[in-house]
């Protein structure tokens, strides 16, 4: 007996911690299993306490502990049916608050990382499309430059490929299959500082 009363005090104290703060769900969860358990395990005690309190065989005194143990047991049932009702409720304020502490750091880690590209973009972008856009535009240049001497090459000269085809090695703008996409004539490097009359870095407005 004294074993099962120590459970039952220290159900009844966790039960009692699991409404202050610094609980999680799981163990919400767990104690209204538990107290589901002890509800009915209750009942089942205050149904043989009651059978045994009726037997008129049983002395004045008998009757007397068999009926306290009755009562006993009912008030743990009907207090371990109203701690399931109440963990509940604390289960579902448990969760709410978890899920908003998961929602809270997915935006806190969201927000950190959108600061952290925009800093960066803002400190590498301007630089790397106007580099980019430079070499575009020199190499748009030195392709009109071909483009106006490959008919009167010098004597022995042979097809100049321009500067992007020998970059990436290529032996025309076309595999046969289809256009291959030019640097110079594809690539779009936005303004970074938009204006409505200079959209883009490159193509040149």
């Amino acid at each position: 007996m004294r074993a099962e009363a120590r459970r039952t005090e220290a159900l009844d104290e966790r039960i009692a911690a699991a409404f202050a703060g610094g609980t999680n769900s799981g163990v919400v969860a767990d104690l209204i299993a538990e107290a589901k358990a002890a509800a009915v395990s209750s009942a089942e005690a205050a149904d043989r306490a009651r059978t045994r309190a009726l037997d008129p065989a049983l002395s004045m005194a008998d009757v007397a502990a068999a009926r306290q143990k009755m009562e006993d047991a009912v008030f743990r049932r009907d207090r371990m049916g109203e701690a399931v009702l109440r963990l509940g409720d604390r289960l579902r304020e448990v969760r709410r608050r978890e899920d908003e502490a998961r929602r809270r750091a997915a935006y806190d880690t969201a927000l950190a990382e959108r600061d952290a590209l925009a800093a960066e973009l803002a400190e590498i972008y301007p630089a790397v499309a106007e580099q980019l856009a430079d070499l575009a535009n020199r190499i748009a240049a030195s392709d009109a430059m071909i483009e106006r001497i490959k008919g009167a090459l010098p004597d022995g000269a042979k097809w100049m490929a321009g500067a992007e085809m020998v970059a990436r090695g290529l032996q025309g703008f076309n595999d046969g299959t289809g256009s291959i996409p030019r640097i110079t004539q594809q690539m779009r490097l936005p303004a970074f500082k938009y204006s409505g009359h200079h959209p883009y870095t490159w193509p040149r407005s």
